[in-house]
Formats: structure tokens, sequence, C-alpha cells
């Protein structure tokens, strides 16, 4: 069960912290090239989904770390506690920062050219690219989250079964 909850620990930290660093990097490249760099809320639009990415890639440092909780025999509970915290203000945080994220850019989006019809910006795929990026980060905190709660807090039935499957 220990080396288990490491593997899968590592596995999804590595991978969310990647592509978390990934999307940090291209929402700077994509929010500076793309037509929409132009709005005036484009300040906000790219914080927002850099916040969004940035939690998604702590998240998965976090749960780089959780593996270290689990030790032989048992798992340390306040430091588990902790990085359930931890989690879940990441959660919270990139749930708030794509909120807002998509408050300012849809609408900025959809609403171009209303009163000028050459200001009209065309949606295409790396808009639509740049506007489910948050998403995504958004989705793979939430992911850690649900893994390191149920990782770390497995249920009794969970641990009965396992010692089942060892003695038996």
């Amino acid at each position: 069960m220990i080396s288990t909850i490491r593997e899968i620990a590592t596995s999804l930290g590595a991978g969310t912290g990647a592509v978390g660093l990934v999307m940090v990097i291209v929402i700077q490249i994509a929010g500076r090239i793309l037509p929409t760099a132009s709005d005036g809320a484009n300040v906000v639009t790219m914080g927002m989904a850099t916040l969004t990415a940035g939690a998604s890639l702590l998240s998965g440092i976090v749960m780089l770390i959780s593996r270290t909780l689990v030790r032989t025999g048992y798992v340390d509970t306040k430091g588990a506690i902790l990085l359930r915290g931890f989690e879940a203000g990441l959660c919270a945080g990139a749930i708030f920062a794509m909120t807002v994220f998509l408050l300012f850019y849809v609408p900025g989006v959809a609403g171009s050219g209303r009163y000028n019809p050459q200001d009209r910006i065309e949606v295409t795929p790396g808009i639509v690219m740049y506007t489910l990026l948050p998403v995504l980060a958004m989705i793979l905190t939430v992911v850690n989250l649900v893994v390191a709660h149920r990782l770390l807090f497995p249920t009794v039935k969970k641990v009965q079964e396992h010692l089942a499957r060892e003695s038996g």
C-alpha cells in the first residue's frame, strides 16, 4: 500500500507540476501574441490565467512532497493534514483565478466589434486553447486535492481490504 501511494503521488505530482510549468510559459507567450493582447483587460486575464497554472504547478510539487509523509506502517497525520490544507488552498485559488479569467476574457472576445466592426476578434484555435488552459489547470488542481485526500486518508474498508490481500 505504501509503494502504491508513493507511486501515485510521484507520477501525479510530476505530471501535474510539469504540465503546470508548461502552461505558465504558454500562457505568457500566447497572452502577448493573440489578437486579444490589445484588450485593456489583458493584464488581468493573463495574470489570472498564470495564477491558475501556477496553482497547478505548486499542487504538483505538493503531491511530490506528499510521498515523504508515508512511512512503513503509518502516515504522518499532522503532515497529511497540512498537505491537504495546502492542496485545498491551491484548489480554491485556482477556482477563483479561473473564474475571474473567464469573466473577463470570454465577454471581451464575444463582445468585440460591437461598436466598431473593425475591432471584431475572430475566435481562432489559439484563442480557444488559451481559454481552456486555465480550465485544465483548475481541473488538475482539483484532481490533486481529491487524490491526495484519498491516498493519505484511506477509509477503514480500504485498509482492511489491503490487509486481507496481504495476509491471504
